[in-house]
C-alpha cells in the first residue's frame, strides 16, 4: 500500500481563483474581504451569483516509484463532503475513469473505490472535484499491480 501526501499547505501548493473579478484580497479574523470597483465583498457561501462553485484538487502525477506499467486495484481515502465529490482517475495513456464519492454522513469517513480493470498505465493522475459543497480529504492509500508481460496493451 502506497500512501500519497495530502498536507498541501506542507508542500507549498497554490490556490487559484477564477473567475475572480477582484483587485485586492485580505484575511481579517475568519474573515476573506476582497475589494473590486463595484465594493467591498466577503468570500462565503457554497454560491457566487446563485452559480455553484467549483473547487478542486490535484496530487502530482506519479509512478508510485514503479517503473512498469500498472493497474490499481482501489483507492483508499479518508474523507468528510457535505455533498457528492467527483474522483477521476487518469493515466499517460488517455484512459480514464470518473467515479461518484457520497457525501458523508457523520463527519470523517473512510472510503474504498475499486479502479476498473480497463485502466492501466505508468503515471497516475487523481482528481478530486466537487460542485458547490465543502470536502476534505484526510488521506490517500493507493494498491498497484505491476502489469507483467503476457499482458496485453488493451
Amino acid at each position: 500500500m502506497i500512501s500519497l501526501s495530502t498536507n498541501l499547505k506542507a508542500k507549498a501548493a497554490t490556490t487559484q481563483f477564477t473567475k475572480f473579478d477582484y483587485n485586492s484580497m485580505v484575511k481579517m479574523g475568519n474573515k476573506y474581504l476582497c475589494a473590486s470597483d463595484q465594493g467591498l465583498f466577503e468570500l462565503k457561501g457554497d454560491t457566487d451569483n446563485s452559480e455553484n462553485i467549483l473547487s478542486y484538487f490535484e496530487p502530482i502525477t506519479m509512478d508510485f516509484g514503479i517503473s512498469q506499467e500498472k493497474r490499481l486495484r482501489a483507492v483508499y481515502f479518508g474523507y468528510e463532503a457535505n455533498g457528492d465529490i467527483f474522483l477521476t482517475v487518469s493515466t499517460d495513456l488517455g484512459l480514464s475513469e470518473v467515479y461518484t464519492v457520497p457525501a458523508t454522513t457523520n463527519g470523517q469517513q473512510a472510503r474504498k473505490i475499486i479502479i476498473s480493470r480497463s485502466i492501466h498505465g505508468r503515471y497516475w493522475t487523481f482528481h478530486f472535484q466537487s460542485t458547490g459543497c465543502f470536502f476534505a480529504i484526510d488521506h490517500i492509500s493507493i494498491l498497484p499491480i505491476v502489469r507483467g508481460h503476457g499482458f496485453d496493451t488493451n
